[in-house]
């Protein structure tokens, strides 16, 4: 680049490689019409996301990587939350049948069974979310559609 002039588009793409050499990541680059930056960008911001979160996302959840969704994060804290009231409750029931064993104890066995569903939502989600060929398959699905 000559003095005086202004830069080209190349140029700035190889100072903005130069300074932005981090260890361990790759820099990958990707040419969209107008149209479909625009409208690709403004579906980003629906979702509060910047361009590159979005892209980044994409190609996370095409490779496999996991990706938490927000309903699917929501739900765990729920089922988590449950499972810490129901194992005081539980602890509570044994205190209590300890000082005084001829209480009922069916009061005992609900918790206990509520706390089973509980774990076992919670092991359903789990399995849902860590899946690494379902998330690879939908990450793939999500390439197909677009063809």
């Amino acid at each position: 680049m000559s003095q005086g002039s202004e830069p080209t588009s190349n140029d700035i793409a190889i100072n903005q490689r130069e300074r932005v050499k981090v260890e361990g990541f790759k820099v990958v680059s990707t040419r969209l019409r107008l149209a479909e930056y625009e409208s690709f960008s403004h579906r980003a911001r629906l979702f509060g996301l910047s361009d590159s979160m979005a892209i980044r996302i994409a190609v996370r959840r095409i490779g496999g990587f996991l990706e938490i969704d927000a309903e699917s994060r929501q739900t765990m804290e729920a089922i988590l939350q449950s499972i810490g009231s129901l194992s005081s409750n539980i602890a509570a029931l044994m205190s209590t049948y300890a000082e005084n064993p001829g209480i009922d104890l069916e009061a005992l066995r609900a918790e206990r069974m509520a706390f089973g569903k509980s774990f076992a939502d919670l092991d359903g989600l789990l399995r849902c979310i860590l899946s690494v060929s379902r998330r690879r398959i939908d990450g793939c699905s999500l390439l197909k559609d677009a063809f």
